[in-house]
Formats: C-alpha cells, structure tokens, sequence
C-alpha cells in the first residue's frame, strides 16, 4: 500500500519532470525490499510465481542488453550508426566499443525506472486476497486526495497553481501527475479499484446504505474529475471504467439490494435521469466545462506529424532500433523539415511505435512473449475468478486487473502512459492480480468449513485484513 501510494503521489513527473521520480526509485525499492531484510514481515506472503519472474526478466533483458559494449565491427553494422560513426571519427575514436544503444545515458536511466515496477509487481504476486483488496482501497484513497488536489488547481485558490511540477498542464485537473492526460488514466482505474472496495465492503455485511451512498458519490465525483482533465482520449475511454465498475459492483449490489415492482424501478429510473439533466444543466455554465467541450471542437494536432516521422526513424534503424528512451535523439535525426514546430517532440504519443523504435525486432519479440504470459494469465484468471465459482471478491480483483490493461494499452495509442512510474506501477499491480494468489493464514479453509455448502442469504464475509 505505501509504495502503491508513493508512486501515485510522486511517480508523475514524467521526463520534464525528474526531482519526484529520483526521490520514489529508492524509496519504491526500500519499501518492496524491507520484507525481505524483516524475516517477520515476510509472514503470509507466498512464493513468487515462475510466470512474474519470466515477466520480470523480459521486461529488463532489452535495456540491459542495450548497454553492453560492443566490439567495432559490430557496433558499426548496426543501423543509423553513420553519423556516430563520422563524429567519433573527427577525434580518433571510430573504433572504441559502443553500446547497441545511440543514447546509452538515457537506456540506462531507463532502466533505473523500469526496475522499481517490476520489484512491486514481483511483491504483489505474493499477497493473498485479503492484501490486494486493501491495495486496491489504497488506489482508490489517493484518488479522492487526487480529486480535492485538482479543485485547488482548476480554482487556482489563492493564486498558487497548485501543481508538485514545474511543468502542468494550466485549467486541468493534474493531481499528482504532470500530465492531463495521465492523471484521467488514474483516475479511471482509481474508479475500477473503489469498486474492488465496495464489494469487499458489501461481502462483510457492513452497513450497505453506506456502501451505496459511498459508491453512487466516488462514482459521481471521479466522472466529473474525469471530464475536467480535459483528456480527449481519457474522457472517451471514460465509458471503459464506467462499464468495468458497474461490472465489478453489480453482482453484491443485486444480492443485496432488491428493487421490486416496476413502480420502483421507473421511479428510480426518472429521478436519477432528472440528477443528470440538473447537474449538465448546472455543469453547463462553468467555464472549466466550456474549455474542455472546446478542445474538442479542434481535433487537430501534430501527432500525425510525429507518427509519420516515428515511422521513418523506425526504417532507419530496423531491425536493430536504437535504445530505449532515446526517442529523442532518434526522432530529430529523422523529422522531417516542414514538420518542426518551436516545440521539441519528446515522445512519439503512441508507446507502441516508440518501442518498436528503441527496441526493434528484438524488442518486439520480447513485447510478444510478454504478451503472450500476460495472455495466458488472463484467460487462467478469467476461469478461476469469473467463470468458475470464486469468491466475488476476487472476481471483483480480475475484472479490475484486466480494466486497468485495457485502460492503458488503448490509451498508449495516441499518448505514452507507459512512460509515466504511476501509471507503470498500476500496471504492474494489475499484471500481479492475474497470477493466482497466496491463501493467508486468515483465508485458509477452517476444519468446520468442510462439508456440504450452506445456503445463506446474505453471503457474508470477513472485511480484508492486513
């Protein structure tokens, strides 16, 4: 839950922004590595799955690889090379070894980023069921802070921007992120991990008016904190978490909830059709809501520009590409000149193309075989947990597993969440929740639970404990 907590709060700042990601890269590792120093806190926890440590080796192999030096006649084969080859040859030193990498500083800051991920989604796979559900009310925790952050700075109170960055975006909703556009990935899969707290809080037989009213407000205000990120992309997989949340909470609401007559059912149908028409009515007149209805009348921006000339960076440097994270250094070779802009492209605004220009063939082959374990978890999770007769709550944990891959593999076509600790950190929570988890001594079958099923009519559960 801290490290959970500490990449959502500090893991925003992208590269404009390093200060934030330099202070969370130890402090993630110190958190993740602190049970394995405290034999103690090790109780409870399981043995990590041989399908993360396969994923975890993959996701590293390409940037470590890319930093080992080369002999010349190697180095100098590669593709894209020439212009490297020419300047070294200005000082004598055409035929040092060089890495496969163009921008090795940049791989190897790159790969400094991407091992505090992989050291959570290793950890997460050893909680038991009881341990995810309350990372999950983590998540869902920082997005209420996220949402009252964002007030301050769509409100500019007391003339502060209210931003952790030097860099933000201005009349957006950030929260902790430097960017508009990752801060409504968050919010969305902080939406989708609040419906994992509802069941769980609905499975205790807790008091459901509660859950209810806690459910119908976290829904309402993150729409509405959705809409204000003015993320065009964000807004319109906002239906995406609308549908998984509805999904996830659904099952403990009809059993807990019954609605009878057709009376009742129109009646609640009518009013809260008349709360949605009074709050577009009421939402209409704010001018943060006219900025971001505006963006959408102009559709037009420079990210085709960029993906054509990704393109053509990506054929210089086939089959081989050039290092990961250095996209810049590789797309300035290849823009074209009536495409320059004040304005230095610093990402490709598809991750897709961007790592098939810094990792190549092979960094394609390592994408699919990660997919492919990925894949097979998926269909293995949806079997035991969705399919097969599991607890809601850990139905409630795939379904929100696989929202928050979807939420990021269709947003990371026209933008790069992937390149943001936040949104890396979910994600690899998210690939932990499909491995199967660890049963804790408190979620261990008791002799007296052997026998015939009960038919209860309230399914009761215990509330998740640490």
């Amino acid at each position: 839950m801290a490290a959970v907590c500490a990449a959502l709060v500090l893991g925003g700042g992208g590269t404009t922004n390093p200060v934030t990601e330099a202070i969370l890269q130890p402090l993630l590792v110190a958190l993740v590595a602190a049970p394995l120093l405290v034999s103690r806190w090790n109780e409870g926890l399981g043995r990590v799955p041989v399908a993360a440590r396969w994923l975890a080796l993959l996701v590293l192999v390409i940037p470590a690889a890319q930093l080992v030096p080369l002999p010349p006649a190697i180095w100098q084969a590669l593709p894209g090379r020439a212009n490297e080859i020419a300047a070294l040859g200005l000082i004598g030193a055409q035929d040092s070894w060089m890495p496969w990498s163009v921008a090795p500083a940049r791989t190897f800051i790159s790969l400094v980023a991407m091992v505090p991920p992989v050291l959570v989604m290793l950890h997460v796979t050893r909680l038991g069921t009881s341990g995810r559900t309350w990372v999950c009310i983590a998540t869902a925790a920082l997005d209420l802070v996220s949402m009252i952050l964002g007030i301050l700075q769509i409100s500019h109170a007391g003339g502060i921007g209210w931003s952790l960055y030097p860099y933000y975006n201005v009349g957006k909703i950030d929260g902790f992120q430097a960017n508009h556009n990752a801060e409504a990935d968050v919010l969305s899969i902080a939406l989708m991990a609040f419906g994992v707290g509802i069941t769980a809080w609905l499975q205790a037989a807790r008091t459901r008016a509660v859950a209810l009213l806690a459910g119908a407000a976290g829904l309402a205000l993150t729409t509405l904190a959705l809409f204000l990120t003015g993320s065009r992309t964000g807004i319109a997989l906002g239906p995406l978490a609308l549908a998984l949340f509805g999904v996830i909470v659904w099952p403990s609401l009809r059993r807990h909830v019954r609605i009878r007559g057709k009376r009742a059912r129109l009646a609640i149908g009518a009013g809260a059709a008349t709360l949605v028409l009074l709050g577009v009515a009421a939402l209409a007149r704010l001018s943060a809501i006219n900025r971001v209805l505006d963006r959408f009348t102009v559709l037009e921006d420079s990210r085709v520009d960029i993906w054509t000339d990704t393109l053509h960076a990506i054929g210089r440097t086939w089959p081989w590409g050039g290092g990961v994270g250095a996209f810049p250094v590789l797309f300035n070779a290849s823009e074209r000149l009536e495409a320059v802009r004040p304005t230095e492209a610093g990402r490709a605004h598809c991750d897709w193309l961007e790592w098939t220009l810094e990792g190549g063939l092979p960094g394609l082959v390592v994408l699919v075989a990660a997919l492919a374990i990925v894949a097979i978890a998926t269909w293995r999770a949806v079997r035991r947990d969705v399919i097969g007769d599991a607890p809601r709550i850990a139905r409630a944990q795939t379904l929100f597993a696989i929202g928050v891959m979807l939420q990021i593999a269709l947003h990371a076509i026209d933008d790069f969440p992937m390149r943001t600790m936040s949104l890396a950190t979910l994600l690899a929570v998210a690939v932990a929740f499909l491995l199967a988890p660890t049963p804790t001594a408190s979620e261990a079958p008791r002799p007296s639970d052997v026998g015939p099923p009960v038919d209860t009519d309230d399914d009761r559960h215990p509330l998740p404990t640490g």
